[in-house]
C-alpha cells in the first residue's frame, strides 16, 4: 500500500478525454478490472497468487488470461457506488481512497467508482463476495486501441479463500504465484499477427508474454493488457527488479474478428 501511494493516477484526465471523444460519437467505452491477490498453500507453498480468470470463447477476446472485470454500467455503478459509500466501501477500503492514495476529490470518487464497477463484475463472474476483499490501490488507466476501450484496474487483496462460482463468460480460473513473474524462464516473445477479413491489412508485432503450465499438458499465455497491469504493479511494488532480458523461446497468436467481436 505504502508504494501504490506514490503512483500519479489519471483517471480524471482520461475520464474527461474518453468523455469529450463521446460527444463527438467516438464508442470508447470505459472498463474496469481488480487485480486480485490471495496468499494460500499453492503447490505445497504457502505464497501470494494473482487470481486471474480465463475468458470464455462466447466473449470478446476468448481464450486470454484477464483481471475479474468488465465494462462500465453508469447507472447501475453509480447508483451501487452510492449505496454502498456508507457501508461496503469503508470496509473494504479500511481507509479512504484519497488517504490511501494522495488524489483530489474528484479522482477519488472515480477510484471509488471503478472499485465498485470492478467488485461488482467479480461477483458476477467468478462469485466474490465484496467484503472478502481488501483495497490496496489504484493503478494507471491501460487502453486498448483495437478495441476502443480504457481500462481502469485497482488492486485487492481477497481476506480469505473461497468457493469461485463462474459465468458463462469465464472458462475456467488460473492462478499464478508472484514468484513465476521473477524468473525469466517463464517468459517468452509472443508472435501477433491479424486475420481480420478482405479488405483488411495485416499488422505483425512481437510482444513479451508468460507462459503458464495449465497442469494438463498443454500452457495458457498471459499477454497483452493483463501481463502489462501486472508488470506495471510489480515493478511498482518490487522496486522494478522484475527480468529485463527474456527466453529466446517465441509463441504465435492470431487476432481474427472473431477475437474482437463473437457475435459478429
Amino acid at each position: 500500500m505504502e508504494k501504490l501511494a506514490g503512483v500519479a493516477i489519471d483517471y480524471k484526465e482520461i475520464n474527461h478525454q474518453i468523455d469529450l471523444s463521446r460527444q463527438e460519437n467516438s464508442n470508447h467505452l470505459k472498463a474496469a478490472v481488480v487485480l486480485l491477490l490471495n496468499f494460500k498453500k499453492f503447490n505445497g507453498k504457502s505464497e501470494y497468487v494473482f487470481q486471474l480468470i480465463k475468458r470464455s470463447q462466447k466473449i470478446s477476446q476468448g481464450g486470454d488470461i484477464s483481471c475479474p472485470g468488465g465494462m462500465l454500467q453508469p447507472r447501475q455503478d453509480n447508483f451501487l457506488n452510492f449505496i454502498l459509500k456508507t457501508g461496503i466501501l469503508p470496509a473494504i477500503y479500511g481507509r479512504h481512497a484519497s488517504r490511501t492514495q494522495k488524489v483530489d476529490k474528484e479522482t477519488a470518487e472515480l477510484i471509488n467508482l471503478f472499485l465498485t464497477n470492478a467488485l461488482r463484475e467479480a461477483w458476477e463472474e467468478i462469485g466474490l463476495n465484496p467484503l472478502n476483499t481488501r483495497y490496496l490501490g489504484a493503478l494507471p488507466s491501460y487502453t486498448l486501441s483495437l478495441l476502443a476501450r480504457t481500462i481502469f484496474p485497482v488492486v485487492c487483496v481477497t481476506r480469505r479463500t473461497f468457493s469461485y462460482k463462474l459465468n458463462s463468460e469465464v472458462e475456467k480460473m488460473v492462478e499464478i504465484p508472484l514468484r513465476d513473474f521473477f524468473q525469466k524462464e517463464n517468459y517468452a516473445m509472443l508472435n501477433v499477427t491479424t486475420s481480420l477479413g478482405e479488405g483488411s491489412k495485416s499488422q505483425p508485432y512481437q510482444t513479451p508474454c508468460l507462459v503458464i503450465p495449465d497442469g494438463n499438458g498443454n500452457e495458457d499465455i498471459l499477454w497483452g493488457a493483463t501481463f502489462n497491469i501486472i508488470q506495471n504493479f510489480l515493478r511498482i511494488v518490487s522496486d522494478n527488479t522484475l527480468p529485463s532480458d527474456y527466453s529466446s523461446r517465441t509463441m504465435n497468436k492470431v487476432l481474427t474478428l472473431k477475437y474482437i467481436s463473437p457475435k459478429g
